[in-house]
């Protein structure tokens, strides 16, 4: 709180050092990697540990962290997805261009084309865009006879 004079009051409240024997046992729950409040208990009955005291039984065993650990998710549904059963049955394609660049041939675009049954692949750089249709039939071609 602002005085009159300029100075400001400061009301601090004492904090208690001591704390319960629940928060205890969690507090060296969490310190040694959230070990389980039964062998806790007995690190602290036979002194294993320097400091840990001797806990009490009152612990709940109830920890956040340690229940989301144990969480397993469930296994996703089998969509249906389409399939291919045989090559070129389904083609992924893209046309990339025109680069800034030109390549050492002069093109300026890039055609990709990807069979989804053999994963066979193939790219075609190209000076203009109408030879697409040329290109995707010597990619076929080549496709049937691999």
């Amino acid at each position: 709180m602002r005085s009159s004079d300029n100075c400001y009051c400061l009301e601090a409240r004492i904090v208690s050092n001591n704390v319960s024997m629940d928060e205890q046992v969690e507090l060296w729950h969490e310190r040694l990697g959230h070990m389980n409040f039964r062998d806790l208990r007995t690190l602290g009955k036979f002194e294993c540990v320097r400091g840990l005291p001797k806990l009490g039984k009152k612990a709940n065993g109830i920890c956040g962290p340690c229940q989301q650990g144990k969480q397993t998710k469930s296994m996703h549904k089998k969509g249906k997805y389409l399939s291919t059963k045989e090559p070129l049955e389904l083609l992924h394609m893209d046309l990339m261009g025109p680069m800034q660049t030109e390549s050492l041939g002069g093109k300026r675009y890039i055609f990709v084309c990807v069979d989804d049954f053999s994963r066979l692949h193939g790219h075609i750089f190209l000076e203009k865009n109408p030879k697409l249709l040329i290109s995707l039939k010597c990619f076929v071609l080549n496709c049937k006879m691999k």
